[in-house]
């Protein structure tokens, strides 16, 4: 085994601006693989498939300190600092994208009408997550060319300015996001549904780690505005300090407080869209054209079948059982209990909670 090496950072060789720490990068590296293991049985074990998404935030964090712990033992390789410093750098974007995954579920469990700010809580979802990926392309631009060996001093300054004006971006976005989830604590205070579980735990929870993202953007920020050879990246203890911990304690935060303990249940996780298959098309290669609807949010089109919920009562949706038809094919509009020829209403508030993917008549066709 080759014991760790430390060269001065002036020394043309020298990978690192300081003598990295051995054992610091070893410490790390358990921690991160301790909540690592834990975020994969948990996973497994609630069953959720979108918490693939902070797996990989806690192993690529895991790996970029495995990988300082070789750089540690060799300061002479070019390619362990590279390979470390990118996964660090971009690991936090793959919480941000599992932070934006949980709220859009939260709304979608926990408000009425499944929205906030307007936006359904599955597009708020998918648009959150394209802006992060688009600033993951940013920062992973700007950190490849900070990363590089043997680059001049001007492109080095391009890196520095594509990867700050990337997390400026990103801290932009969670600051948006800290907002919209403001707005549905005071909506969930006020008109919230009651569920088996609470949804206070878990947001403050989240609250929390977005809190801890920010300081390390903070820090990426300050620390850069200086210039790879700065005061600050140039001491490890800075890096350890507001890199290394703030983002163990939002990963362990987030174990600790797992989201599959409080999404449980019918309606924590989204209907899946109804797809329904029409005509052929030839400039499509001979496609049949295929229209999806959601069925928590788009109005059914009965195509001549049915009859929309303006033909009945009040013209409001409030229930989603389907109608009972009488013998001769025609609905009851209004409720009269007891009846034993199985028509209800509409607007039977008893049975407001069946799911609304119920009503819905498509039928594919092949």
């Amino acid at each position: 085994m080759v014991a760790p090496v430390c060269l001065d950072p002036r020394d043309p060789d020298a990978q690192w601006p300081y003598c990295p720490s051995y054992a610091g990068a070893i410490t790390f590296t358990a921690l991160f693989g301790a909540v690592t293991l834990a975020h994969y049985i948990q996973a497994f074990s609630y069953r959720k498939r979108f918490c693939w998404v902070v797996c990989m935030a806690s192993t690529w964090e895991t790996l970029g300190f495995a990988f300082r712990i070789m750089g540690a033992r060799n300061p002479r390789a070019s390619g362990w600092p590279v390979a470390s410093q990118m996964l660090v750098l971009l690991a936090p974007l793959w919480v941000n994208a599992f932070v934006y995954m949980v709220v859009g579920r939260i709304v979608y469990f926990w408000l009425p009408d499944k929205r906030i700010w307007g936006i359904r809580a599955t597009s708020l979802t998918r648009w959150f997550v394209w802006f992060d990926v688009i600033i993951f392309l940013i920062q992973a631009a700007g950190g490849m060319m900070l990363s590089g060996t043997d680059v001049s001093a001007s492109q080095t300054k391009i890196g520095l300015d594509i990867y700050m004006s990337g997390i400026g971006v990103q801290q932009g976005v969670l600051l948006a996001f800290i907002g919209l989830m403001i707005t549905f604590h005071v909506r969930a205070l006020r008109e919230g549904r009651t569920h088996a579980t609470r949804w206070q735990p878990l947001v403050y929870t989240l609250y929390g780690a977005l809190i801890l993202i920010s300081i390390r953007i903070i820090f990426r920020l300050v620390e850069f505005s200086s210039g790879i050879y700065g005061p600050i990246p140039t001491h490890e203890s800075y890096f350890y300090g507001l890199e290394a911990t703030p983002m163990f304690l939002a990963l362990f935060s987030l174990a600790a407080i797992h989201p599959g303990r409080y999404l449980r249940g019918p309606g924590s996780e989204f209907a899946k869209p109804i797809v329904t298959k029409g005509a052929r098309r030839w400039w499509c290669c001979g496609r049949r054209k295929r229209t999806r609807v959601q069925p928590d949010y788009d109005t059914p089109k009965t195509g001549g079948q049915g009859q929309s919920d303006s033909e009945f009562g009040r013209g409001e949706r409030t229930s989603d059982v389907p109608l009972t038809a009488r013998s001769e094919g025609v609905y009851e509009g209004s409720y009269k209990a007891p009846r034993g020829d199985g028509v209800y209403d509409r607007h039977d508030d008893r049975m407001s909670d069946v799911p609304k993917t119920a009503q819905f008549p498509y039928r594919e066709r092949v």
